[in-house]
């Protein structure tokens, strides 16, 4: 049964540490599931690991002490199903049980007893949740973690809590200098279901079996803005410090004509995929390195014309791509990463010319990670200045005291990017 594989799967997620991506992939490639079943199981795994939270406060109301992890994440699934995506209850519990049963009778009719209670009584628990504002059950955000939203967006942090689990749609970006875009657009257009200028979102990936491989890079419009912000003049020499897994490397090739692009990052998978990228792509202008972001003797001083620090942070403005994440997460993990990031914005710093530019991106949302870190660095660098950054029209965002941009929870389809542009004044 396809359920005993989601079992196995969100074992090996939940106990065992696996991210969630790769351990799909791995189902997916050994099973002979078709396209309608990887959607079904996708779809529970997601739902499941969005809401773990909450799926364990509605279990715990009638089974706090549940020792199998498979019972339990049986009944995870089959919560999920009854919360989210399915109205058929008595079929959810009868699959449930049948699987039960492989254990022992006795776990079946545990399992039986315990979905039916919830079938019963879920309405009530969800208007308990609204009515004692557990905002952290609710969306499934650990306690601490709510109240860290909360101090940094008091106004909006409800509704970034919630828009930061919205469904994900898989995104790509037209390569100009394979295809022309109105002919990639005419091939695309009936799986579109929002376009922001050159980055598409699709229904499914069914549409990419019938594009070139070459005609498009998978990209979120968040990471197209920051590329933007790049504005690489022609002849430019550009460095991508944290460059895998590429995308933002791609994004400036093929927006701009630099005379080199250096791809750089610290290990040696990663330096494979952006090995691979290159020459999937066939930038001749893509130098590939191996390099460490915080390495003081990298490059000679000055040397570069615009450098792009997509630093490495707690991610939680993609969560709704890696939904485990944010239960492993911790307030020491944010305060080590916002340590890195200051080191690394400030090596960096050495290689920019006067009148260069640098972008700072993260996918996260955190002001630690964020505001705090750039204000930190204006006051210790007086010669830098914030530069306006572009931001297509239509896309909203949130601007902080310093000049920088929170891409906002009300753009539904984008991801959640903090961007600043510094320039580094010519005086001495």
């Amino acid at each position: 049964m396809i359920k005993e594989d989601i079992v196995n799967i969100l074992d090996s997620i939940i106990f065992k540490n696996k991210f969630s991506n790769i351990e799909l992939n791995y189902y997916f490639t050994i099973k002979n599931y078709t396209y309608e079943q990887k959607s079904f199981v996708k779809n529970i795994i997601t739902d499941v690991l969005k809401n773990l939270i909450y799926i364990d406060y509605v279990i715990n109301q009638y089974a706090s002490n549940v020792s199998k992890r498979k019972i339990k994440h049986l009944l995870r699934l089959s919560v999920a199903q009854i919360a989210f995506s399915s109205k058929d209850s008595k079929g959810i519990i009868y699959e449930a049980n049948e699987i039960a049963k492989k254990e022992s009778i006795h776990q079946a009719k545990f399992v039986n007893s315990v979905l039916n209670k919830i079938v019963s009584n879920i309405d009530k628990i969800n208007k308990k949740i609204d009515d004692e504002k557990l905002f952290h059950i609710k969306y499934s955000y650990p306690k601490w973690l709510e109240e860290k939203i909360k101090i940094d967006f008091p106004d909006d942090y409800i509704n970034i809590m919630e828009n930061l689990k919205n469904r994900s749609y898989l995104s790509i970006r037209v390569n100009r200098k394979a295809i022309d875009i109105d002919k990639f657009y005419n091939l695309i257009k009936n799986d579109v279901v929002y376009r922001l200028e050159d980055v598409f979102y699709l229904k499914n990936g069914k549409v990419l079996e019938k594009l070139e491989e070459n005609t498009y890079f998978i990209q979120d419009g968040a990471s197209y803005i920051v590329c933007k912000n790049i504005d690489v003049k022609d002849g430019d020499t550009v460095l991508d410090a944290c460059s895998s897994p590429g995308g933002k490397t791609l994004g400036i090739l093929s927006l701009f004509n630099p005379k080199v692009v250096y791809a750089q990052d610290i290990y040696n998978h990663k330096i494979e995929i952006l090995e691979g990228l290159k020459k999937r792509y066939n930038f001749s202008n893509m130098i590939v390195e191996k390099k460490d972001a915080t390495n003081e003797e990298d490059y000679p001083l000055e040397y570069f014309d615009k450098i792009l620090l997509d630093v490495p942070c707690s991610g939680l403005g993609v969560i709704k791509r890696k939904p485990e994440k944010i239960y492993s997460l911790s307030l020491s993990d944010i305060k080590a990463l916002k340590k890195l990031q200051k080191k690394i914005i400030e090596n960096n710093l050495r290689f920019l010319k006067k009148g260069g530019e640098l972008v700072y991106s993260t996918c996260t949302i955190t002001k630690n990670e964020n505001t705090n870190n750039i204000k930190y660095i204006l006051e210790k660098y007086p010669n830098l200045e914030v530069i306006e950054p572009k931001v297509p029209e239509g896309i909203e965002y949130i601007k902080d005291e310093i000049g920088g941009i929170y891409l906002s929870y009300k753009n539904k389809y984008l991801d959640n990017f903090y961007i600043i542009k510094l320039r580094k004044k010519n005086e001495d």
